[in-house]
């Protein structure tokens, strides 16, 4: 992810040289802390732009503390096992300054403590939040409320939080955009209103009134990009932007590509140089390896994108997905074990004159238990057919016997392998750059991939028709 301002300008004074003081600068932030209520040996901290670092935790003397260099100010995410705690992270001011928190990791109701730089701007996270929850409590019930009811509480919201914000001695430039995001967040709830409302009730002909503020979301600026890095509401604001446009554009019974339809839609939309790199990369780095057009769409990013060090990340992408592109002969697997006690590889199953069809996926993730009963259908409906069923679970070795009892509770049929590795570590997933569960890969009875991204079982008709066109045409060569 580029990194477009430094945390810190820390100035250090190293050497004397030629009779004149030499200036290193050194950009790092020292952070600290102490958790109770914690046993595992790692903390995480994450950020919206990609950034994710692990830190060690002493179990004994239950602190940890590291030095975070390169980092971009901003707003991040401190994972404390399930705890999760919001952390705002900037310049240091002088050599003795760092940040220190103190957290109970069970007990959410004890609100974590700051010290050291930028204390006033993290503990007003910890109060923003609760009278959040306060003022709007329950987002169902907020968006059942009457059109006149549901304002009044979102004038509260935002009139409270501004009060909060002007009174909690926050620095004047963060001030000034804490604002403006209660502004965005407040706008981002007008926007949903009515489609939320609609849904909640059950009634498409639901519609707000002629004085509903609607202009409080349109008259945004969508190219403010101190508010883009900044502001989650303002993300989320470009988000449903995009995909509002795109969905207006959309062809009725015409193919769509969605993810092709996505890059189009930001370079014509965004002019700020920042947003726009920031949303291509974001996205094609995401799903790139599942578009169904590799060289269109790469193609296309590369002609949106200026920003060389993003290119250059997606560069490598794309040659390590010509390598399973259609056509190519398919990365194996040797000797993972077979749910029948054996142990089998890839190359154990083509090679017969069957195609195989392969879903990757752990018993961890919901979508993949949904593919389960539409998958068995499919096994029930070709089971006679020159096409083998297989699905590899890249669960973690302890999850073995969860895996096993899922197969027996759910009755799974077809060729069931345990990797016991997860999609990162397992080297037939990342020879694929796996990225989300469920994937489903299909290969020729040569071991070619047919399709890197194959349809899902969900997909119905778009699976079957590809399934039966090979299959007959298999069978016509014959």
């Amino acid at each position: 992810m580029k990194k477009l301002f430094p945390i810190v300008l820390l100035l250090l004074l190293i050497t004397s040289c030629g009779g004149k003081k030499q200036i290193k600068e050194d950009r790092f932030l020292i952070l600290s802390g102490k958790i109770t209520n914690f046993r595992k040996s790692k903390i995480k901290i994450t950020n919206d732009y990609g950034f994710e670092k692990e830190i060690r935790f002493n179990r004994k003397k239950k602190t940890f503390k590291d030095t975070l260099r390169k980092l971009d100010p901003g707003h991040y995410t401190i994972e404390i096992g399930k705890r999760k705690v919001k952390i705002y992270l900037d310049s240091l001011k002088n050599l003795n300054e760092n940040i220190n928190i103190v957290v109970n990791a069970k007990r959410k109701t004890v609100d974590p403590v700051f010290t050291g730089s930028n204390a006033n701007i993290n503990n007003f996270l910890i109060e923003r939040e609760k009278k959040s929850k306060l003022l709007l409590g329950d987002v169902r019930k907020l968006f059942k409320l009457k059109e006149d009811q549901f304002l009044s509480k979102m004038d509260k919201f935002k009139s409270e939080l501004i009060d909060l914000a002007e009174t909690s001695n926050l620095p004047t430039d963060y001030l000034t955009k804490e604002k403006n995001n209660i502004h965005y967040e407040f706008a981002l709830g007008i926007k949903n209103y009515q489609p939320a409302h609609r849904i909640l009730f059950g009634d498409d002909n639901f519609v707000v009134s002629d004085n509903f503020p609607k202009d409080v979301y349109e008259s945004i600026d969508l190219n403010a990009s101190q508010d883009y890095l900044f502001s989650k509401s303002y993300r989320d604001i470009i988000k449903k932007h995009i995909d509002d446009t795109i969905n207006a554009n959309r062809p009725n019974d015409a193919p769509f590509d969605f993810e092709l339809a996505y890059l189009k839609t930001v370079n014509s939309e965004f002019n700020n140089p920042i947003i726009k790199n920031h949303l291509l990369f974001d996205f094609s780095y995401r799903y790139i390896s599942i578009v169904d057009d590799l060289n269109e769409f790469y193609n296309s990013y590369k002609s949106f994108s200026t920003n060389e060090a993003n290119n250059k990340k997606i560069d490598l992408l794309y040659d390590k997905l010509k390598l399973t592109a259609k056509g190519q002969p398919s990365p194996i697997f040797e000797n993972i074990e077979n749910y029948d006690g054996s142990k089998t590889s890839l190359t154990d199953i083509t090679g017969k004159g069957k195609y195989v069809y392969i879903d990757i996926w752990a018993t961890w993730c919901s979508f993949c238990k949904r593919e389960i009963p539409l998958l068995k259908r499919f096994e029930q409906q070709f089971h006679d057919k020159n096409i083998e069923f297989v699905s590899i679970s890249v669960d973690k070795a302890s999850d073995k016997n969860k895996w096993k009892k899922t197969i027996v509770d759910r009755e799974m049929g077809g060729i069931q392998l345990f990797s016991g590795k997860t999609q990162d570590e397992f080297q037939f997933t990342k020879d694929y750059l796996v990225k989300a569960l469920p994937r489903f890969i299909l290969i020729d009875p040569d071991g070619n991939i047919v399709s890197p991204n194959a349809p899902r079982p969900s997909d119905g008709d778009k699976l079957i028709t590809l399934i039966e066109d090979l299959i007959d045409d298999t069978e016509n060569s014959i």
